[in-house]
């Protein structure tokens, strides 16, 4: 159980990924706004997964080290991701990491799909997210993972650096 748990943990802290109370905003309230060109900096990320019966409720970002809490997200208009590390760094990080991903948002703004061999270590090359925020100022999505026949959801939200 332990393991899955570091996993949990591992590949949420790769996705760089929901406040105690979640306030949702209409996706669909600036339907201008484009996601591409954009920079994004986690700023919670909260998950739960059921074991038989019980429910565990995990604070995600309060497990992540300081020196991974201003890493960087940018999503680019050519529709891929690129990770930047923070001016804290972790161990021996680079800059960046440049080829993260690709992503993409339905045209109703609801849906993003982030693809990453990152998500390997939990079964999937893809993420489908819900978007329960998306504006000028915040990106709140909530998405599934199962490994070891536990799927656990995750919400995480994101201020925009730029």
């Amino acid at each position: 159980m332990k393991k899955f748990l570091y996993l949990l943990v591992f590949v949420v802290l790769l996705l760089v990924s929901c406040a105690k109370e979640t306030i949702h905003i209409d996706p669909a309230a600036d339907q201008s706004f484009s996601l591409g060109g954009t920079s994004w900096n986690l700023v919670a990320a909260t998950s739960y997964f059921y074991f038989g019966q019980d429910k565990f409720d995990m604070d995600l970002y309060a497990l992540m080290p300081e020196c991974a809490k201003d890493d960087l997200m940018v999503f680019n208009k050519d529709n891929t991701i690129i990770g930047s590390y923070g001016s804290l760094r972790c161990g021996n990080e680079s800059s960046a990491y440049p080829d993260f991903g690709k992503w993409k948002l339905s045209s109703d703004k609801k849906t993003l799909e982030i693809s990453s061999r990152a998500f390997n270590v939990v079964g999937t090359d893809m993420l489908k997210c819900e978007v329960l925020a998306l504006n000028e100022n915040n990106l709140q999505i909530r998405y599934e993972t199962t490994a070891n026949g536990l799927t656990s959801t995750t919400t995480s939200s994101y201020k925009r650096i730029k």
